[in-house]
Protein backbone atom coordinates (compact mmCIF):
# COMPACT_ATOMS: atom_id res chain seq x y z
CA UNK A 1 0.00 0.00 0.00
CA UNK A 2 1.24 3.55 -1.00
CA UNK A 3 1.67 6.12 2.00
CA UNK A 4 0.77 9.14 -0.17
CA UNK A 5 -3.05 9.60 -1.32
CA UNK A 6 -3.76 9.75 -4.84
CA UNK A 7 -7.66 10.94 -3.72
CA UNK A 8 -8.75 13.39 -1.39
CA UNK A 9 -12.13 15.25 -0.82
CA UNK A 10 -11.64 18.35 1.63
CA UNK A 11 -14.46 20.02 3.09
CA UNK A 12 -17.30 18.07 1.23
CA UNK A 13 -20.77 19.55 2.33
CA UNK A 14 -23.46 18.63 0.71
CA UNK A 15 -27.67 19.17 1.84
CA UNK A 16 -31.33 17.35 0.85
CA UNK A 17 -34.42 19.38 2.02
CA UNK A 18 -34.60 19.49 5.89
CA UNK A 19 -31.05 17.24 6.27
CA UNK A 20 -27.42 18.70 6.69
CA UNK A 21 -26.23 15.07 4.94
CA UNK A 22 -22.52 15.90 5.06
CA UNK A 23 -20.67 18.79 6.97
CA UNK A 24 -17.12 19.64 6.06
CA UNK A 25 -16.09 16.06 5.53
CA UNK A 26 -12.51 15.32 4.12
CA UNK A 27 -11.21 11.54 3.29
CA UNK A 28 -7.96 10.60 1.81
CA UNK A 29 -7.76 6.86 -0.54
CA UNK A 30 -4.61 5.59 -1.46
CA UNK A 31 -4.20 2.63 -3.99
CA UNK A 32 -3.97 -0.49 -3.12
CA UNK A 33 -5.69 -0.19 0.15
CA UNK A 34 -9.49 -1.30 1.22
CA UNK A 35 -10.70 1.68 3.32
CA UNK A 36 -13.91 1.11 5.62
CA UNK A 37 -16.41 3.99 5.80
CA UNK A 38 -18.96 3.20 8.96
CA UNK A 39 -20.95 5.03 10.34
CA UNK A 40 -25.10 4.61 11.72
CA UNK A 41 -27.37 5.09 9.29
CA UNK A 42 -27.82 8.59 8.24
CA UNK A 43 -24.26 9.40 8.59
CA UNK A 44 -23.23 10.52 5.43
CA UNK A 45 -21.53 7.59 4.32
CA UNK A 46 -23.75 6.32 0.95
CA UNK A 47 -23.71 10.80 0.73
CA UNK A 48 -20.42 10.94 0.60
CA UNK A 49 -19.28 7.70 -2.10
CA UNK A 50 -22.30 8.79 -4.45
CA UNK A 51 -20.50 12.02 -4.42
CA UNK A 52 -16.98 10.44 -5.07
CA UNK A 53 -19.27 8.23 -7.85
CA UNK A 54 -20.65 11.52 -9.68
CA UNK A 55 -24.38 10.65 -8.09
CA UNK A 56 -24.40 14.17 -6.42
CA UNK A 57 -22.52 17.13 -6.78
CA UNK A 58 -21.38 18.70 -3.13
CA UNK A 59 -21.66 22.40 -2.53
CA UNK A 60 -19.23 22.79 -0.90
CA UNK A 61 -15.62 21.06 -1.09
CA UNK A 62 -12.84 20.12 -3.26
CA UNK A 63 -11.88 17.10 -5.22
CA UNK A 64 -8.43 16.43 -5.98
CA UNK A 65 -6.89 12.90 -7.97
CA UNK A 66 -2.99 12.68 -8.27
CA UNK A 67 -2.78 16.41 -7.23
CA UNK A 68 -5.49 18.04 -9.54
CA UNK A 69 -8.35 19.48 -8.78
CA UNK A 70 -11.17 17.65 -10.22
CA UNK A 71 -14.88 18.67 -11.24
CA UNK A 72 -17.69 15.73 -11.01
CA UNK A 73 -20.34 16.48 -12.76
CA UNK A 74 -21.55 13.54 -13.08
CA UNK A 75 -21.53 9.78 -13.27
CA UNK A 76 -19.40 9.34 -16.83
CA UNK A 77 -17.13 12.34 -15.18
CA UNK A 78 -16.46 9.60 -12.06
CA UNK A 79 -16.29 6.65 -14.39
CA UNK A 80 -13.87 8.88 -16.69
CA UNK A 81 -11.57 9.39 -13.90
CA UNK A 82 -11.48 5.78 -13.03
CA UNK A 83 -14.09 5.72 -10.28
CA UNK A 84 -16.50 2.80 -9.98
CA UNK A 85 -19.56 2.59 -7.78
CA UNK A 86 -21.28 -1.03 -6.99
CA UNK A 87 -24.66 -0.20 -5.40
CA UNK A 88 -26.29 -2.41 -2.46
CA UNK A 89 -29.23 -2.66 -5.25
CA UNK A 90 -27.17 -3.51 -8.07
CA UNK A 91 -27.36 -1.71 -11.35
CA UNK A 92 -28.01 -4.51 -14.25
CA UNK A 93 -30.17 -5.44 -16.86
CA UNK A 94 -30.98 -8.67 -16.54
CA UNK A 95 -32.37 -9.05 -20.22
CA UNK A 96 -29.08 -8.64 -21.99
CA UNK A 97 -25.96 -11.27 -21.15
CA UNK A 98 -22.94 -10.97 -19.19
CA UNK A 99 -21.18 -9.20 -22.09
CA UNK A 100 -23.76 -6.98 -22.47
CA UNK A 101 -24.27 -6.18 -19.06
CA UNK A 102 -20.23 -5.32 -18.52
CA UNK A 103 -19.64 -2.64 -21.35
CA UNK A 104 -22.94 -0.98 -21.49
CA UNK A 105 -22.76 2.62 -22.11
CA UNK A 106 -18.96 2.03 -23.52
CA UNK A 107 -19.55 -1.00 -26.43
CA UNK A 108 -16.97 -1.14 -28.66
CA UNK A 109 -18.23 -0.33 -32.45
CA UNK A 110 -16.98 -1.20 -35.79
CA UNK A 111 -16.72 0.86 -38.75
CA UNK A 112 -20.60 2.19 -39.78
CA UNK A 113 -21.32 2.03 -35.68
CA UNK A 114 -22.47 -1.71 -35.58
CA UNK A 115 -21.23 -3.73 -32.05
CA UNK A 116 -18.13 -5.56 -31.80
CA UNK A 117 -19.64 -8.69 -30.38
CA UNK A 118 -16.53 -10.83 -31.33
CA UNK A 119 -14.58 -8.30 -29.09
CA UNK A 120 -17.56 -7.87 -26.41
CA UNK A 121 -16.86 -11.56 -25.65
CA UNK A 122 -13.54 -11.68 -25.92
CA UNK A 123 -12.77 -9.00 -23.71
CA UNK A 124 -15.51 -10.08 -21.21
CA UNK A 125 -14.40 -13.81 -20.91
CA UNK A 126 -10.79 -12.36 -19.72
CA UNK A 127 -12.43 -10.16 -17.48
CA UNK A 128 -14.52 -13.26 -16.06
CA UNK A 129 -11.72 -15.21 -16.18
CA UNK A 130 -9.93 -12.83 -13.92
CA UNK A 131 -12.69 -13.00 -11.66
CA UNK A 132 -12.92 -16.85 -11.81
CA UNK A 133 -16.21 -16.54 -12.73
CA UNK A 134 -17.24 -20.07 -15.13
CA UNK A 135 -19.74 -18.31 -17.18
CA UNK A 136 -19.95 -17.60 -20.50
CA UNK A 137 -20.14 -13.55 -21.45
CA UNK A 138 -23.48 -14.96 -23.67
CA UNK A 139 -25.21 -16.08 -20.45
CA UNK A 140 -28.20 -14.13 -20.02
CA UNK A 141 -27.63 -11.90 -16.56
CA UNK A 142 -31.10 -12.97 -14.87
CA UNK A 143 -29.86 -16.89 -14.80
CA UNK A 144 -26.73 -15.51 -12.85
CA UNK A 145 -26.91 -16.00 -8.77
CA UNK A 146 -26.46 -13.08 -6.62
CA UNK A 147 -23.06 -13.51 -6.16
CA UNK A 148 -22.33 -14.00 -9.71
CA UNK A 149 -24.12 -10.69 -10.40
CA UNK A 150 -21.72 -8.82 -8.00
CA UNK A 151 -18.84 -10.26 -9.48
CA UNK A 152 -20.09 -9.05 -12.85
CA UNK A 153 -20.46 -5.36 -11.60
CA UNK A 154 -16.60 -5.68 -10.28
CA UNK A 155 -15.96 -7.01 -14.04
CA UNK A 156 -17.53 -3.72 -15.54
CA UNK A 157 -15.58 -1.93 -13.18
CA UNK A 158 -12.43 -3.14 -14.34
CA UNK A 159 -13.38 -2.79 -17.95
CA UNK A 160 -13.32 0.88 -17.30
CA UNK A 161 -10.09 0.55 -16.22
CA UNK A 162 -10.98 1.47 -12.24
CA UNK A 163 -8.47 2.97 -9.96
CA UNK A 164 -11.08 2.83 -7.43
CA UNK A 165 -14.21 0.49 -6.80
CA UNK A 166 -16.72 1.63 -4.34
CA UNK A 167 -18.73 -1.34 -2.67
CA UNK A 168 -21.90 -0.49 -0.64
CA UNK A 169 -23.18 -3.37 1.44
CA UNK A 170 -21.26 -5.89 -0.86
CA UNK A 171 -22.54 -8.65 1.37
CA UNK A 172 -25.93 -8.09 2.08
CA UNK A 173 -27.29 -10.57 -0.18
CA UNK A 174 -24.39 -13.07 -0.84
CA UNK A 175 -24.10 -16.49 1.02
CA UNK A 176 -21.12 -17.15 3.10
CA UNK A 177 -19.29 -19.18 -0.15
CA UNK A 178 -20.18 -15.70 -2.08
CA UNK A 179 -18.69 -13.74 0.50
CA UNK A 180 -15.12 -15.24 0.68
CA UNK A 181 -14.82 -15.38 -2.73
CA UNK A 182 -15.67 -11.80 -2.98
CA UNK A 183 -12.86 -11.17 -0.15
CA UNK A 184 -10.45 -13.04 -2.13
CA UNK A 185 -11.15 -11.35 -5.02
CA UNK A 186 -10.65 -8.05 -3.40
CA UNK A 187 -7.18 -8.79 -2.47
CA UNK A 188 -6.43 -9.62 -5.44
CA UNK A 189 -7.54 -5.95 -7.11
CA UNK A 190 -6.01 -4.60 -4.29
CA UNK A 191 -2.49 -6.31 -4.47
CA UNK A 192 -2.87 -4.80 -8.23
CA UNK A 193 -3.07 -0.83 -7.22
CA UNK A 194 -6.47 -0.44 -7.12
CA UNK A 195 -8.20 0.95 -4.13
CA UNK A 196 -11.61 -0.14 -2.24
CA UNK A 197 -13.68 2.12 -0.44
CA UNK A 198 -15.87 -0.35 1.18
CA UNK A 199 -19.52 0.22 3.05
CA UNK A 200 -20.55 -2.73 5.50
CA UNK A 201 -22.45 -2.76 8.85
CA UNK A 202 -20.74 -5.94 9.34
CA UNK A 203 -18.23 -5.76 11.71
CA UNK A 204 -16.78 -8.58 11.41
CA UNK A 205 -15.90 -8.06 7.59
CA UNK A 206 -14.61 -5.13 8.08
CA UNK A 207 -12.13 -6.03 10.82
CA UNK A 208 -10.89 -8.51 8.51
CA UNK A 209 -10.22 -7.31 4.78
CA UNK A 210 -9.61 -3.24 5.32
CA UNK A 211 -6.48 -1.41 6.16
CA UNK A 212 -7.86 1.64 7.82
CA UNK A 213 -11.39 2.80 8.34
CA UNK A 214 -12.98 6.23 8.29
CA UNK A 215 -15.98 6.73 10.81
CA UNK A 216 -18.47 9.38 10.25
CA UNK A 217 -21.09 10.41 12.80
CA UNK A 218 -23.80 13.17 12.20
CA UNK A 219 -22.37 14.19 9.00
CA UNK A 220 -18.91 14.61 10.36
CA UNK A 221 -15.92 12.84 9.97
CA UNK A 222 -14.71 12.37 14.02
CA UNK A 223 -11.57 9.90 13.24
CA UNK A 224 -9.99 7.40 11.00
CA UNK A 225 -8.01 4.10 12.77
CA UNK A 226 -5.57 1.58 11.98
CA UNK A 227 -7.99 -1.52 11.61
CA UNK A 228 -5.06 -3.21 12.97
CA UNK A 229 -5.34 -1.33 15.61
CA UNK A 230 -8.94 -1.50 16.62
CA UNK A 231 -11.41 -3.57 18.00
CA UNK A 232 -15.44 -4.19 18.26
CA UNK A 233 -16.37 -2.00 20.63
CA UNK A 234 -13.20 0.86 19.90
CA UNK A 235 -15.39 0.98 16.68
CA UNK A 236 -18.62 1.22 17.87
CA UNK A 237 -18.06 3.68 20.41
CA UNK A 238 -16.52 5.85 18.16
CA UNK A 239 -19.47 5.42 15.29
CA UNK A 240 -22.01 6.04 18.17
CA UNK A 241 -20.31 9.11 20.74
CA UNK A 242 -20.48 6.88 23.75
CA UNK A 243 -19.42 3.73 25.26
CA UNK A 244 -20.60 0.56 23.97
CA UNK A 245 -22.35 -2.10 26.70
CA UNK A 246 -24.41 -5.13 25.60
CA UNK A 247 -25.62 -5.57 22.49
CA UNK A 248 -28.52 -7.83 23.28
CA UNK A 249 -30.91 -6.57 25.86
CA UNK A 250 -31.56 -8.47 29.23
CA UNK A 251 -35.02 -10.50 29.19
CA UNK A 252 -37.68 -10.03 31.67
CA UNK A 253 -40.38 -11.64 30.72
CA UNK A 254 -40.82 -15.85 30.04
CA UNK A 255 -42.77 -17.47 27.65
CA UNK A 256 -46.05 -18.46 28.21
CA UNK A 257 -49.17 -20.42 26.30
CA UNK A 258 -48.44 -21.81 22.80
CA UNK A 259 -50.37 -19.00 20.63
CA UNK A 260 -49.24 -20.47 17.14
CA UNK A 261 -49.12 -24.40 16.45
CA UNK A 262 -48.03 -25.32 12.65
CA UNK A 263 -48.42 -28.98 11.75
CA UNK A 264 -46.82 -30.31 9.03
CA UNK A 265 -47.35 -27.08 7.03
CA UNK A 266 -45.80 -28.17 3.18
CA UNK A 267 -44.47 -24.47 2.04
CA UNK A 268 -44.45 -24.11 -2.18
CA UNK A 269 -40.98 -26.00 -3.17
CA UNK A 270 -40.26 -27.90 0.07
CA UNK A 271 -39.99 -31.67 0.01
CA UNK A 272 -41.45 -32.15 3.61
CA UNK A 273 -43.59 -30.60 5.98
CA UNK A 274 -42.27 -28.30 9.00
CA UNK A 275 -43.87 -28.75 12.58
CA UNK A 276 -43.65 -26.19 14.97
CA UNK A 277 -44.94 -24.00 17.90
CA UNK A 278 -44.42 -20.57 19.05
CA UNK A 279 -45.02 -19.51 22.51
CA UNK A 280 -46.63 -16.24 24.10
CA UNK A 281 -43.60 -14.07 24.65
CA UNK A 282 -41.21 -15.84 23.08
CA UNK A 283 -38.91 -14.86 20.43
CA UNK A 284 -38.46 -17.84 17.99
CA UNK A 285 -35.34 -17.57 16.11
CA UNK A 286 -35.34 -18.85 12.41
CA UNK A 287 -31.75 -19.46 10.89
CA UNK A 288 -30.39 -21.22 7.61
CA UNK A 289 -28.56 -20.67 4.63
CA UNK A 290 -29.61 -18.34 1.79
CA UNK A 291 -32.37 -20.20 -0.02
CA UNK A 292 -33.53 -22.81 3.13
CA UNK A 293 -36.86 -22.22 2.95
CA UNK A 294 -37.28 -19.68 5.97
CA UNK A 295 -38.97 -16.40 3.74
CA UNK A 296 -40.87 -19.16 2.03
CA UNK A 297 -42.35 -20.48 5.33
CA UNK A 298 -43.53 -16.58 6.54
CA UNK A 299 -44.90 -16.00 3.15
CA UNK A 300 -47.59 -18.90 4.22
CA UNK A 301 -47.97 -17.56 7.30
CA UNK A 302 -48.81 -14.29 6.19
CA UNK A 303 -51.23 -15.21 3.51
CA UNK A 304 -48.31 -14.37 0.54
CA UNK A 305 -48.60 -18.01 -0.11
CA UNK A 306 -51.02 -20.68 0.23
CA UNK A 307 -49.40 -24.09 1.94
CA UNK A 308 -49.67 -27.45 0.00
CA UNK A 309 -50.62 -29.49 2.67
CA UNK A 310 -50.52 -28.95 6.61
CA UNK A 311 -52.49 -27.74 9.33
CA UNK A 312 -52.11 -23.91 11.48
CA UNK A 313 -53.56 -23.50 14.82
CA UNK A 314 -53.68 -19.74 15.94
CA UNK A 315 -54.91 -18.50 19.70
CA UNK A 316 -56.81 -22.05 19.62
CA UNK A 317 -58.35 -21.72 16.21
CA UNK A 318 -57.90 -23.40 12.99
CA UNK A 319 -56.75 -20.44 10.56
CA UNK A 320 -55.45 -20.77 7.20
CA UNK A 321 -54.44 -17.76 5.74
CA UNK A 322 -55.36 -17.89 2.35
CA UNK A 323 -54.17 -13.72 1.53
CA UNK A 324 -52.34 -10.97 3.56
CA UNK A 325 -55.49 -9.46 5.03
CA UNK A 326 -56.44 -12.40 6.15
CA UNK A 327 -53.58 -12.78 8.34
CA UNK A 328 -53.89 -8.88 8.94
CA UNK A 329 -57.62 -9.66 10.81
CA UNK A 330 -56.10 -12.13 13.15
CA UNK A 331 -53.07 -9.43 14.27
CA UNK A 332 -50.31 -11.52 12.23
CA UNK A 333 -48.18 -8.86 10.78
CA UNK A 334 -44.79 -9.17 8.55
CA UNK A 335 -42.30 -6.94 8.56
CA UNK A 336 -40.44 -8.02 5.32
CA UNK A 337 -36.85 -8.88 4.14
CA UNK A 338 -36.79 -6.10 1.20
CA UNK A 339 -38.30 -3.58 3.34
CA UNK A 340 -37.99 -0.66 0.27
CA UNK A 341 -39.96 -3.22 -1.93
CA UNK A 342 -42.82 -4.72 0.19
CA UNK A 343 -42.84 -2.77 3.53
CA UNK A 344 -42.62 0.72 2.50
CA UNK A 345 -44.61 3.51 0.02
CA UNK A 346 -41.05 5.12 -0.79
CA UNK A 347 -42.76 8.67 -2.00
CA UNK A 348 -45.08 8.89 0.39
CA UNK A 349 -45.06 10.42 3.53
CA UNK A 350 -44.07 8.75 7.08
CA UNK A 351 -47.96 9.24 8.41
CA UNK A 352 -49.46 7.79 5.45
CA UNK A 353 -47.03 4.47 5.38
CA UNK A 354 -48.05 4.57 9.06
CA UNK A 355 -51.80 4.53 8.91
CA UNK A 356 -51.45 2.51 4.97
CA UNK A 357 -52.81 -0.93 6.49
CA UNK A 358 -55.28 0.13 8.39
CA UNK A 359 -56.68 3.15 6.45
CA UNK A 360 -60.24 1.71 7.13
CA UNK A 361 -59.89 2.89 10.39
CA UNK A 362 -58.89 6.39 9.52
CA UNK A 363 -62.08 6.67 6.65
CA UNK A 364 -65.04 5.60 8.22
CA UNK A 365 -67.08 7.69 5.88
CA UNK A 366 -65.73 9.43 2.25
CA UNK A 367 -63.24 11.36 4.03
CA UNK A 368 -59.76 10.64 5.75
CA UNK A 369 -59.17 11.84 9.28
CA UNK A 370 -56.14 13.54 8.70
CA UNK A 371 -55.62 14.82 11.80
CA UNK A 372 -56.29 11.71 13.65
CA UNK A 373 -53.83 10.02 11.24
CA UNK A 374 -51.39 12.44 12.10
CA UNK A 375 -51.81 11.73 15.89
CA UNK A 376 -51.19 8.15 15.26
CA UNK A 377 -47.90 9.07 13.20
CA UNK A 378 -46.56 10.98 15.40
CA UNK A 379 -47.20 8.59 18.77
CA UNK A 380 -45.26 5.97 16.17
CA UNK A 381 -42.27 8.92 15.36
CA UNK A 382 -42.02 9.28 19.30
CA UNK A 383 -41.98 5.35 19.98
CA UNK A 384 -39.55 4.13 17.34
CA UNK A 385 -37.29 6.97 17.46
CA UNK A 386 -37.51 7.54 13.83
CA UNK A 387 -35.04 10.45 13.43
CA UNK A 388 -36.91 12.96 10.69
CA UNK A 389 -38.13 16.94 10.63
CA UNK A 390 -41.84 15.60 10.76
CA UNK A 391 -44.17 12.44 9.95
CA UNK A 392 -44.58 14.46 6.75
CA UNK A 393 -41.14 14.20 5.54
CA UNK A 394 -40.77 11.37 2.88
CA UNK A 395 -39.63 8.27 3.37
CA UNK A 396 -37.29 7.95 0.88
CA UNK A 397 -35.51 10.73 2.11
CA UNK A 398 -34.79 8.23 5.98
CA UNK A 399 -31.86 6.53 6.00
CA UNK A 400 -32.46 2.26 6.26
CA UNK A 401 -32.43 2.31 10.06
CA UNK A 402 -35.24 4.62 9.93
CA UNK A 403 -36.60 3.37 7.04
CA UNK A 404 -37.21 0.05 9.19
CA UNK A 405 -38.46 1.74 11.94
CA UNK A 406 -41.36 3.31 9.96
CA UNK A 407 -42.26 -0.56 8.87
CA UNK A 408 -41.90 -1.66 12.68
CA UNK A 409 -44.13 1.79 13.73
CA UNK A 410 -46.85 0.65 11.09
CA UNK A 411 -47.81 -2.49 12.58
CA UNK A 412 -47.34 -1.61 16.31
CA UNK A 413 -50.19 0.93 15.57
CA UNK A 414 -52.69 -1.90 15.14
CA UNK A 415 -51.35 -3.73 18.56
CA UNK A 416 -50.15 -7.02 16.81
CA UNK A 417 -50.77 -10.65 18.72
CA UNK A 418 -47.93 -11.88 16.25
CA UNK A 419 -44.98 -9.89 14.68
CA UNK A 420 -43.07 -12.02 11.88
CA UNK A 421 -39.49 -10.09 11.14
CA UNK A 422 -37.17 -11.05 8.38
CA UNK A 423 -34.15 -10.33 8.51
CA UNK A 424 -34.64 -7.20 10.72
CA UNK A 425 -31.56 -5.37 11.11
CA UNK A 426 -30.18 -5.89 7.46
CA UNK A 427 -28.37 -3.02 6.12
CA UNK A 428 -28.98 -1.42 9.75
CA UNK A 429 -26.02 0.28 11.58
CA UNK A 430 -25.12 -0.94 15.07
CA UNK A 431 -26.87 2.14 16.75
CA UNK A 432 -30.57 1.74 14.84
CA UNK A 433 -29.55 -2.19 15.24
CA UNK A 434 -29.62 -1.51 19.42
CA UNK A 435 -32.61 0.38 19.15
CA UNK A 436 -34.51 -2.36 17.16
CA UNK A 437 -33.08 -5.41 19.55
CA UNK A 438 -34.41 -3.51 22.75
CA UNK A 439 -37.53 -3.05 21.04
CA UNK A 440 -37.72 -6.19 20.43
CA UNK A 441 -37.35 -7.99 23.37
CA UNK A 442 -39.87 -5.27 25.06
CA UNK A 443 -42.48 -6.16 23.24
CA UNK A 444 -41.67 -9.79 23.84
CA UNK A 445 -41.89 -9.03 27.60
CA UNK A 446 -45.05 -7.66 26.89
CA UNK A 447 -46.31 -10.89 25.76
CA UNK A 448 -45.79 -10.56 21.95
CA UNK A 449 -45.23 -13.28 19.95
CA UNK A 450 -42.09 -12.88 17.79
CA UNK A 451 -40.94 -14.51 14.59
CA UNK A 452 -37.74 -13.74 13.73
CA UNK A 453 -35.60 -14.79 10.54
CA UNK A 454 -32.12 -13.65 11.06
CA UNK A 455 -28.99 -14.76 8.44
CA UNK A 456 -26.82 -13.08 11.14
CA UNK A 457 -25.52 -16.14 13.88
CA UNK A 458 -24.61 -13.35 16.72
CA UNK A 459 -28.27 -12.31 16.12
CA UNK A 460 -30.41 -15.07 16.31
CA UNK A 461 -28.23 -16.20 19.53
CA UNK A 462 -28.42 -13.20 21.54
CA UNK A 463 -32.06 -12.36 20.83
CA UNK A 464 -33.54 -15.68 20.36
CA UNK A 465 -35.14 -17.80 23.09
CA UNK A 466 -35.39 -21.11 20.72
CA UNK A 467 -34.08 -21.16 17.07
CA UNK A 468 -35.92 -23.26 14.27
CA UNK A 469 -32.67 -24.13 12.28
CA UNK A 470 -33.57 -24.64 8.16
CA UNK A 471 -31.71 -26.94 5.71
CA UNK A 472 -32.45 -27.37 2.20
CA UNK A 473 -36.29 -26.32 2.83
CA UNK A 474 -36.11 -28.26 5.80
CA UNK A 475 -36.39 -28.42 9.49
CA UNK A 476 -33.03 -29.27 10.66
CA UNK A 477 -33.93 -28.86 14.26
CA UNK A 478 -35.44 -26.57 16.68
CA UNK A 479 -32.44 -25.61 19.49
CA UNK A 480 -33.12 -24.34 22.89
CA UNK A 481 -31.71 -21.70 24.43
CA UNK A 482 -29.05 -23.41 26.34
CA UNK A 483 -27.98 -24.78 23.23
CA UNK A 484 -27.26 -22.12 21.06
CA UNK A 485 -24.15 -21.69 19.85
CA UNK A 486 -22.43 -21.41 16.54
CA UNK A 487 -21.33 -24.51 16.19
CA UNK A 488 -24.34 -26.23 17.03
CA UNK A 489 -26.58 -23.94 14.47
CA UNK A 490 -23.80 -24.34 11.44
CA UNK A 491 -24.07 -28.35 11.90
CA UNK A 492 -27.88 -28.16 11.59
CA UNK A 493 -27.75 -25.63 8.84
CA UNK A 494 -25.33 -27.92 6.57
CA UNK A 495 -27.23 -31.21 7.37
CA UNK A 496 -24.98 -32.89 9.58
CA UNK A 497 -26.34 -32.27 12.83
CA UNK A 498 -28.96 -35.10 13.31
CA UNK A 499 -26.65 -37.27 15.05
CA UNK A 500 -24.27 -34.95 16.96
CA UNK A 501 -26.80 -32.30 18.09
CA UNK A 502 -29.74 -33.40 20.67
CA UNK A 503 -32.68 -31.35 19.21
CA UNK A 504 -36.63 -30.83 18.84
CA UNK A 505 -39.13 -31.06 16.45
CA UNK A 506 -41.81 -29.20 17.91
Amino acid sequence: MTTAPFLTMTGISKRFPGVVALSGVSLEIRAGEVLSLVGENGAGKSTLMKILGGVHIPEEGELRIDGEVVVLAGIADAKARGIALIHQELMLAPNLDVAGNIFLGGEPTLPGGRLDRARMNREAAALLARLGLDIKPTTQLARLTTGQMQLVEIAKALALKARIIIMDEPTSSLTPVEAEKLFLIIKDLTAAGIAIAYISHRFEEILRITDRISVLRDGKRVGDLLTKDTNHDQLVSMMIGRDFTTRFPPRAGKPGETVLDVQDIVVPGAPAGVSFSARRGEILGFAGLVGSGRTELMKVLFGVDRPQGGALRFAGEAFVPLKPADAIERGIYLVPEDRKLHGLVLPMPISMNITLPDIANYRPKWWLQRRRELVVANEQLVKQGIKAPSVLHKVVNLSGGNQQKVVLGKWLAMRPKLLILDEPTRGIDIGAKAEIYRQIAALADQGLTILMVSSELEEVIGMSDRVAVFSQRRLSGILEKHELNEENIMHLMTGQARNTVKVTHA
